[in-house]
């Protein structure tokens, strides 16, 4: 089929044109057969005229329309009737005279995704007949459709015959596969993006039950999510990069479940040991997520967000940019809500003062790009008491 359709193509760019009388068969029984072929009710006689008012056709002449005709069937499908099933034999090639019809494809866990609409002067059908495979997808009537059919063997021979129509098929055919695989990414992309989303719920609600073992720290984590998300944008990260974020963020004190509550809790000053129990977390919260394959891209984000800029911080003392971007935004967001906020050990600090505060530990504890963002927010009125 390949060499057909080359061979056409090259007789087109050199300008020759075999003639079509060399080619179709115009023996009663094999008209009847191609009759006979397919659903549909029939429609005899003469195609010519409508054949004239075919964009593929309109530049042929009246000889060739005549050759033409005698390899065409004329069917008409009412609304909702199917034309081509998905996974049967290619046996036809299809153009549309008058109506709509619709490409479809069914997925494996039986949702149905369309793949295109045709109408007048449209053909459908060529792939399958081209690849010499079996159909990939369903055509089905949106309207009461007249289409014009030609068989696999009489589809060839028209290749062969008139090289501007190959030509204009074969440049029609491209321009779908580009359109297809772009709206199959754009498919795959709804099924992740609710994949994700599902997965975000489940997270959420895990984190909102920790939660609730402590009144101090209910609804940190939300505000921590929120705060990150702000700030990663006006960084103008990617939205990958703010998805992990998002799910680091929800899940940066995950670690603090292994942590007895009377040190969580504690409403006086921690001694030294308590204090190395609570900087524990990021390592236990690692371990806790480290082999659920969607958590992977979070972890360096829970084990990370209380590292300081200057590589004072822990668990692993990082320095500088060797500490990922989420994980500096997230840093920021954290403190900034914990010192605004009340905490059994302390009382919280005026939105004055915090902002001062996170203003203050730029370049030592804080990554300056991230505190210079998270100003912007503050001076635009983005993020405020």
């Amino acid at each position: 089929m390949s060499i057909i359709v080359n061979i056409s193509i090259n007789l087109y760019l050199q300008g020759l044109r075999p003639p079509f009388i060399l080619c179709f068969n115009d023996d009663p029984e094999h008209i009847r057969s191609a009759v006979d072929a397919g659903g549909g009710a029939v429609t005899k006689g003469s195609k010519v005229p409508k054949l004239k008012r075919v964009p593929l056709f309109t530049d042929m002449s009246e000889y060739d329309l005549h050759q033409i005709d005698q390899i065409t069937v004329e069917r008409r499908y009412g609304k909702g009737e199917v034309i081509i099933e998905e996974n049967t034999a290619a046996e036809r090639f299809f153009i549309i005279f008058r109506g709509k019809i619709e490409i479809t494809k069914k997925f494996e866990d039986g949702e149905q995704f369309v793949l295109g609409v045709h109408s007048d002067g449209e053909f459908f059908g060529e792939m399958a007949i081209l690849d010499e495979g079996p159909r990939s997808a369903t055509a089905r009537a949106l309207e009461s459709t007249t289409v014009l059919e030609i068989s696999r063997t009489d589809f060839e021979k028209l290749l062969y015959t008139a090289p501007v129509l190959a030509f204009t098929i074969m440049r029609e055919l491209s321009s779908r596969l580009r359109d297809t695989g772009a709206l199959l990414i754009s498919y795959l992309q709804r099924k992740n993006r609710q994949l994700a989303k599902a997965y975000l719920d489940t997270v959420n609600t895990v984190v909102h039950a920790i939660e609730e073992r402590d009144a101090f720290s209910e609804g940190h984590t939300d505000r921590v999510v929120e705060i990150s998300k702000l700030i990663a944008r006006q960084i103008a990260l990617g939205e990958e990069e703010i998805f992990n974020l998002e799910i680091g963020a929800l899940l940066h004190d995950i670690g603090k479940v292994g942590i007895p509550d009377a040190i969580l809790q504690k409403p006086a000053p921690l001694k030294k040991d308590e204090i190395e129990k609570v900087r524990e977390h990021p390592l236990k919260g690692k371990r806790m997520i480290q082999d659920i394959s969607f958590l992977e891209q979070a972890i360096p984000h829970v084990l990370y967000h209380h590292e300081r800029f200057d590589g004072s911080g822990y668990p692993e003392h990082l320095i500088g940019a060797d500490i990922p971007m989420p994980s500096r935004i997230i840093a920021v967001a954290d403190v900034f809500d914990a010192v605004t906020n009340d905490r059994p050990q302390r009382k919280r600090m005026s939105f004055k003062d915090s902002v001062a505060l996170i203003k203050e530990g730029a370049g030592t504890q804080f990554d300056p790009d991230v505190v210079s963002a998270f100003l912007e927010l503050v001076d635009s009125g983005a993020l405020k008491e």
